[in-house]
């Protein structure tokens, strides 16, 4: 009996640390440093001739970006709004630690012009586009409880504009479906990520990805696949791609730069997915 308790003790204490991310493996894999995964386009940004992915790609990052909830976003101004008013794929990584205290954007747009996705209080997410006005198209595309507080999530939402669909995804699996019958419009606002019409969003967001284009499942469960650390597909349909490891810079090779606002902290004591 003696030693029955003591095996069980030895099992819970190393479940605690598990969960702490102490005694999580991937916390003794390499990580690789800000910068060190990147689009080189020889013939400048926006071209898409003999463009590569260059460098160390596939770690998991140093950091993650970690958001306050009140005052934290990061403001990216320099994408042309003609890039993303038609097909459209937006991924990222994110780790919420507050759903419950309101409405908050993981990454945000122009809910009545390009896109807005907001994370609900109850665990649910929508997407949003409009003409630019008054009139907009919304649904909660995301189920009551999809997401929770305290674990990392692959988001993913995909837009064809000549099926009129919105697809979206976690963690590599579609989850749900939607229809829209207003087209979006460009509009001058600038792309947040951690903030937008709704609220700012309070944990931590990673490898943020932007496509002028709708991928497929397929290619979709692949970047789930990639984990954290992951690279682009489809290198020339990349818009913007921000890891968010240590900085908010475009590794898309389009040298759409962020500029950090708020209660914005870059940190390495994360416990990766």
């Amino acid at each position: 009996m003696t030693y029955g308790w003591a095996i069980l003790i030895i099992a819970l204490t190393l479940a605690v640390l598990y969960s702490l991310g102490i005694m999580n493996p991937k916390n003794f894999i390499p990580r690789a440093p800000p910068g060190s995964c990147f689009v080189f386009r020889p013939n400048g940004p926006g071209t898409t001739d003999f463009i590569s992915l260059q460098g160390t790609c596939g770690y998991l990052p140093i950091y993650v970006a970690s958001f306050d909830g009140s005052s934290g976003y990061i403001n990216v101004t320099s994408i042309p709004p003609s890039l993303l008013i038609k097909d459209l794929t937006i991924v990222f990584w994110f780790y919420p630690t507050n759903i419950q205290k309101g409405r908050q954007n993981p990454i945000d747009k122009a809910y009545w012009a390009e896109f807005a996705i907001t994370l609900e209080p109850n665990g649910g997410m929508s997407y949003y586009h409009g003409n630019g006005s008054s009139y907009y198209d919304g649904c909660t595309i995301w189920p009551s409880g999809t997401f929770v507080n305290n674990m990392w999530q692959f988001a993913s939402v995909t837009r064809n504009i000549t099926g009129s669909t919105v697809k979206v995804y976690k963690n590599g699996k579609i989850v749900n479906s939607g229809s829209f019958s207003i087209y979006p419009v460009t509009s001058t606002k600038q792309i947040k990520i951690g903030s937008g019409y709704a609220g700012y969003f309070q944990g931590s967001i990673a490898n943020v990805q932007i496509y002028n284009t709708a991928l497929t499942p397929q290619e979709i469960q692949y970047l789930y696949q990639q984990g954290l650390g992951g690279g682009p597909i489809r290198l020339g349909s990349l818009v913007g791609w921000w890891p968010l490891n240590g900085d908010a810079k475009d590794y898309s090779g389009n040298n759409n730069h962020g500029t950090i606002n708020g209660g914005v902290t870059f940190v390495q004591n994360y416990n990766p997915p």
